[in-house]
């Protein structure tokens, strides 16, 4: 079975989302790359939250707590107790306004050897962290005949090239192997969102040569790859 990185899903193995005890998790069970979702609060701190409502950004750090919303983690308190060790941090962008909060936590902590960007960053192609993007594929049908299936695909990883991406990042279930060959002819890294724990699944997928598999059952989904005697984590 061809090797690939694990990718813990925030709130992976029923921790909360966009939390410390979620990334401790999956460091702890061995992923490779943390997940975690940037937004920017309005004065300019990089805060992990996914949904759009209620806006983050209409308020300061120190105001959002204050109108009763739950508390965020702030990305800094995340990425600072991983800073040099073996793991990897998917920064799954939610607006544009999150790269430069991001940024600068980034560079104030000198970590770019670990972080990836996902999500909202069409705004970084051809730009000076292009290399640190991993696209986020346009939606893709999965009843497209193979014809027209290899045209969009090698549309799209072609574009992620002249980008300067460092790969691209699909629903599982838009993944064919034509995908992964034409990416890899290209340079680009293929990343996985987000799987169940199912072993024949799993292991479709990583046989067909994906560099990475997110998924948010990370304890049980590892136990079912270990099986046998190939482990797909990379060591």
């Amino acid at each position: 079975m061809n090797q690939f990185d694990w990718i813990a899903h925030t709130g992976c193995d029923g921790t909360p989302y966009n939390s410390l005890v979620s990334c401790q998790a999956g460091y702890e069970t061995g992923a490779d790359v943390l997940e975690v979702d940037v937004r920017t609060s309005r004065d300019g701190i990089a805060v992990l939250y996914h949904d759009d409502q209620p806006d983050v950004s209409q308020y300061t750090y120190e105001e959002w707590t204050a109108a009763g919303y739950e508390p965020v983690e702030k990305l800094e308190t995340i990425l600072t107790p991983y800073r040099g060790k073996p793991v990897a941090f998917n920064l799954d962008l939610k607006t544009e306004e999150a790269y430069a909060a991001a940024v600068a936590v980034v560079d104030r902590l000198d970590v770019w050897s670990q972080v990836y960007f996902t999500g909202v960053t069409d705004h970084l192609a051809n730009g000076p962290r292009a290399k640190h993007v991993i696209w986020n594929l346009p939606p893709i049908p999965t009843d497209l005949s193979d014809d027209i299936y290899e045209e969009r695909i090698r549309q799209y990883c072609q574009q992620a090239e002249q980008a300067g991406y460092a790969g691209i990042n699909a629903q599982y279930g838009s993944c064919r192997p034509a995908l992964v060959a034409q990416a890899h002819q290209l340079g680009l890294r293929v990343w996985l969102y987000t799987l169940p724990a199912d072993e024949p699944l799993l292991r479709h997928y990583a046989d067909m040569g994906v560099d990475a598999l997110s998924v948010t059952d990370l304890t049980p989904a590892m136990e079912l790859m270990k099986r046998g005697s190939t482990d797909g984590h990379r060591s």
